[in-house]
């Protein structure tokens, strides 16, 4: 994976399409429970690749990649609900309308669909945060980096957003 890092510093465009593959999805997850939009969603997405492509040669070493990816497109999030205030994001779970699925995706797409509606009831901070660790497996590590807020504090919210789902629908989690 190293390798594929190194042919997208060098202009690869090869490269740089497998890694949007590798992170659309898993990106496209993040921006629509942060922006609940699609279309915003997908526009945070496409500004993020833009700034993998101007600015790989920034990122070191592959581990590195899905964390620097990941907050970008938390910054490019948070500067569309900025320019955005007055807009009132939708509400619909219809995600993931626009762009294409393969056979091997579909049930990953209705996977998130169902895990949105599972958690669409938590707060943003706190789907974010789950969706991330539960659907994507960050560690809590990452999230607190790419978040900035103290892993600690990071598994407190965990423990309390699965609190809230354990209330809301019962059993054991």
């Amino acid at each position: 994976m190293q390798e594929l890092l190194e042919k997208l510093k060098n202009g690869d465009e090869e490269a740089f399409e497998k890694i949007v593959k590798l992170f659309r999805n898993q990106l496209l997850l993040i921006a629509k429970i942060r922006l609940n939009d699609d279309g915003l969603a997908d526009d945070a997405v496409q500004e993020t690749f833009i700034s993998l492509y101007l600015n790989a040669r920034k990122i070191k070493e592959y581990s590195k990649l899905k964390s620097w990816i990941t907050v970008v497109l938390i910054n490019n999030c948070n500067n569309i609900i900025k320019k955005n205030k007055n807009l009132k994001f939708s509400s619909e779970l219809d995600i993931f309308s626009n762009y294409e699925k393969s056979e091997d995706q579909f049930q990953n797409v209705n996977d998130n669909i169902d895990f949105l509606k599972f958690i669409d009831f938590l707060n943003a901070e706190e789907k974010i945060i789950i969706a991330m660790y539960y659907s994507k497996n960050y560690t809590t590590r990452e999230i607190s980096n790419i978040l900035k807020i103290n892993e600690s504090t990071i598994r407190s919210k965990i423990l309390r957003a699965k609190a809230k789902i354990k209330e809301k629908f019962g059993g054991t989690i």
